[in-house]
């Protein structure tokens, strides 16, 4: 590697933390964080179908003051969509599974999750970490 290039980060950011960021009101440090560092985020169909319709819940759609499409633009901006293949993980979650099929087809090294069951596998085909660790990272 050329001296002062940065090696490439790979994540896959689970929707509850892009919930999070976004009652937060964390976007703009979200797109400065994959800038600064080289990060690359990972998404696919399945995720962006799980955040359109998490935002769609009253209760989230009341905390945001955009409409749930500024949120699915914002989330494509500082991502990079692919077809994940089917990896045949068996998580904690079920319903979840479709996130380690993502970050196992884009060669991920890390799940950011605010789900303890997925954080705490300790079967789990990759490293996850909750989103206060992943702010911690750089």
């Amino acid at each position: 590697m050329a001296r002062g290039k940065r090696k490439v980060k790979r994540f896959v950011i689970d929707v509850n933390c892009y919930i999070t960021l976004f009652i937060n009101r964390e976007t703009d440090w979200l797109l400065d964080y994959v800038t600064r560092n080289k990060i690359e985020i990972f998404i696919d169909h399945n995720l962006l179908s799980e955040l359109l319709y998490v935002l769609e819940y009253p209760k989230i759609k009341n905390l945001l003051p955009l409409d749930s499409f500024a949120y699915i633009n914002f989330v494509r901006l500082v991502s990079i969509q692919i077809e994940s293949s089917f990896h045949h993980i068996q998580s904690p979650d079920a319903a979840d599974n479709y996130l380690y099929d993502i970050a196992l087809s884009a060669n991920a090294k890390l799940l950011v999750t605010g789900e303890k069951a997925l954080i705490q596998w300790t079967e789990t085909p990759l490293k996850t970490i909750s989103l206060s660790q992943f702010k911690k990272i750089f």
